[in-house]
C-alpha cells in the first residue's frame, strides 16, 4: 500500500505531462540569415498572452507545457515592429518545430483578405503547424487551408480557392 502511494504522484505527473505539447524553433535574421538572439517570443490564445520566452544567443528557443490548440506566435525586439504569426497548431505529446525569419526582409507587411486578382470571395485563412483533429475537420469542410509545418513571418496568410493561389 505504501509503494502505491509513493508511485501515485509520479503517475499523475506523467499523465499531465502527456497532455501538453512543445514549441521549438530558431529565429534567423531575415536580411542575412544569421542567428537572432534575445528576441521575445510569446504565445497568444484569444489575444491573451499564454507563455513568454526569449531566444538564446544562438537564436534557438523552446516553450514546453503548452495545452493542445491553435495559437498565435508574437515576436518583439527593440527597434523592430512586432510581428504576429497566426494559426500555429500545438498537439499533445509532440514537438512543433519552426524556423522563423525576423525581421522579414520584405518588411512587416500585413496582407489583406483580397485576392491579387481583385475578388474577396473563396478566400480561406492559411493555418500552419501540425493540425489538430478540429483543424483537419475545418480543412475538410473547406473553411481553412493547411499551409504545412514550415512557416516564416513572410509566409502567406490567405489562400484563394478560385485561383489556387496563396498570398
Amino acid at each position: 500500500m505504501i509503494r502505491i502511494l509513493k508511485i501515485l504522484p509520479l503517475l499523475i505527473s506523467l499523465t499531465s505531462y502527456c497532455q501538453t505539447g512543445t514549441l521549438k524553433g530558431i529565429i534567423k535574421n531575415g536580411v542575412d540569415n544569421s542567428s537572432s538572439g534575445f528576441i521575445t517570443i510569446y504565445l497568444e490564445l484569444n489575444n491573451k498572452k499564454i507563455s513568454t520566452t526569449n531566444s538564446r544567443i544562438d537564436g534557438n528557443f523552446e516553450i514546453s507545457g503548452i495545452p493542445q490548440g491553435t495559437y498565435d506566435i508574437c515576436l518583439q525586439f527593440v527597434g523592430y515592429l512586432p510581428h504576429k504569426m497566426i494559426g500555429i497548431s500545438i498537439r499533445n505529446d509532440s514537438i512543433t518545430n519552426l524556423e522563423i525569419k525576423y525581421p522579414c526582409p520584405n518588411g512587416n507587411i500585413e496582407s489583406k483578405k483580397i485576392c491579387p486578382y481583385g475578388h474577396i470571395d473563396n478566400i480561406l485563412p492559411i493555418t500552419y503547424g501540425l493540425p489538430t483533429n478540429k483543424t483537419l475537420e475545418k480543412a475538410e469542410k473547406g473553411k481553412i487551408w493547411l499551409g504545412g509545418c514550415v512557416i516564416t513571418e513572410c509566409s502567406p496568410r490567405w489562400h484563394c480557392k478560385s485561383h489556387n493561389l496563396n498570398f
